[in-house]
């Protein structure tokens, strides 16, 4: 299904617009704490041209309501060096799960280039949109992640704040 660049665009912006609604006194650019992780991925479905390694790293500012902005870099299953600029919001589950979290990023990808610049959907001019979820265990200061990369694989993180 096609869908126009700018109306992608304008949807990825929507998505992050809580961050940008906060109380007149609570600017976007205040945080209660950094975020860093790193981490690998995997496909569910291996493809002869994926190449490289699988790093990525991604840092996050957190703010006291959870909400969250970050930038990752990552190289692409092409080897190809990429990022994602986005923002998000993490919730702990209740009661005896409560070091349990949910967390959904939403944002712009930019790296997938060449004859890869269709391996991921809506990337017409070399920014694609993404939604991420992912389920995390924290334990004081130390997190560990798993984001579901749409129908391509899981990324597994470990991260710290500080």
């Amino acid at each position: 299904m096609f869908i126009h660049p700018v109306v992608r665009f304008t949807l990825c912006l929507a998505a992050l617009l809580p961050l940008a609604t906060q109380a007149e006194e609570e600017h976007w650019y205040n945080y209660d704490h950094l975020h860093f992780q790193a981490g690998t991925y995997i496909h569910y479905d291996p493809d002869e041209d994926h190449s490289g390694n699988r790093v990525f790293a991604s840092l996050e500012a957190v703010k006291a309501n959870d909400w969250f902005y970050g930038l990752a870099l990552f190289n692409n299953s092409f080897n190809q060096f990429s990022q994602y600029l986005y923002g998000g919001k993490s919730w702990n589950l209740p009661g005896k799960m409560d070091d349990f979290n949910v967390k959904i990023t939403a944002g712009l990808i930019h790296g997938y280039k060449g004859e890869f610049k269709d391996k991921i959907p809506n990337n017409d001019l070399g920014i694609a949109p993404a939604i991420i979820p992912g389920i995390g265990y924290r334990k004081g200061r130390f997190v560990a992640e798993m984001y579901a990369l749409g129908i391509a694989g899981l990324l597994f993180t470990a991260g710290v704040d500080f």
